[in-house]
């Protein structure tokens, strides 16, 4: 286990973990998503609010924050995480956000079904 997870309280690391896997489930539209706004805007991040689903077989909405946008209204998680990564921020309950960084190589990996070990 990190030292980053060692400091989270337990509910916190159940989250983180949920997050991830629902993310790994996700990453092919994200992914798409994220290219194509890439090319039209820039660097940016992925925006999902969880906090939301309009049908329960829709999932939920999300959109493309550019670097701009985020350096205006981000938090600085995901300011700090803008790379050549893709970027998943999610709108959590209670006004919390949660930003998780995934590599262009570690994509490759999990798009393959080769697991996220």
């Amino acid at each position: 286990m990190s030292t980053e997870n060692r400091k989270l309280p337990a509910w916190a690391r159940q989250e983180r973990r949920r997050d991830l896997e629902w993310i790994n489930e996700n990453v092919a539209i994200f992914w798409a998503a994220a290219t194509a706004s890439f090319e039209v805007s820039g660097r940016g991040a992925i925006v999902v609010d969880t906090t939301t689903q309009p049908s329960p077989d829709a999932g939920h909405p999300f959109g493309y924050l550019s670097q701009n946008q985020l350096e205006q209204d981000g938090d600085e998680d995901t300011k700090r995480m803008l790379s050549r990564e893709l970027v998943p921020l999610l709108l959590k309950p209670e006004y919390r956000t949660s930003s998780y960084r995934i590599r262009a190589d570690r994509w490759v990996i999990l798009r393959d079904g080769q697991g996220a070990g």
